[in-house]
This record gives C-alpha cells, structure tokens and sequence, in this order.
C-alpha cells in the first residue's frame, strides 16, 4: 500500500460534514475575531508606553485572566522588555485591574 492509498483509506471512514452545518458552530470563530482586536489594543498600548528602542520588538499582547503575556521577537530584548514592564506595572493595572501578572515570552516574527 503506496502513502496515498494510506490517505484514502484513513478518510474513507471519516463522515464529511456539510458547509452550513461547519458555519453553524462559529462559536470558536467568534472567540477568536473577538479577542483580535484587544490583543492589538494591548499590543498598540504597550509599544506607546515603552522607549521606542523597545517597542519595534513587540510582537503581540494577549491578556489571560490575571496574566497579560506579551510576546517579544528576541530572548534579548524580551528580557529588556521584561525590566520595562515591570516599572509599567501600575499602569497596567490601572488599564485592567484585571491583570495581575506580566509574563514576556519570545515569539518569531
């Protein structure tokens, strides 16, 4: 058996679901699209509130629960960023009192 006859048969058994009934369960979709354009709020934020030489280096910004994990482009300057958020800290909690924590993780671009 050849790797597309492999293919074939796997999905053989797999019932195929029709397009209305896929859009139907948007409920993931609609998640996703909502959380976007806070992300970009948080991240366009952040890139105001540090030192220029900083803020070319955050990628993202997604805030989870208590904790807002912001996304860096290098482990170096994630740890430049990790010092600058730290004195911002404040500042974020008075944006979201929500927020609690501050975690910098580093994402390629």
């Amino acid at each position: 058996m050849g790797a597309s006859d492999h293919v074939m048969a796997s999905s053989v058994g797999t019932k195929l679901k029709a397009i209305n009934e896929l859009m139907a369960n948007r409920s993931g979709l609609q998640r996703i699209g909502a959380a976007i354009p806070i992300q970009q709020s948080w991240a366009q934020w952040l890139r105001g509130a540090v030192a220029d030489e900083l803020a070319g280096h955050i990628v993202s910004a997604v805030p989870r629960q208590s904790e807002l994990v912001v996304f860096a482009d290098s482990a170096a300057w994630g740890t430049r960023l990790r010092y600058a958020l730290a004195a911002l800290q404040s500042e974020i909690a008075a944006r979201d009192s929500a927020i609690a924590h501050i975690r910098v993780r580093v994402q390629r671009q």
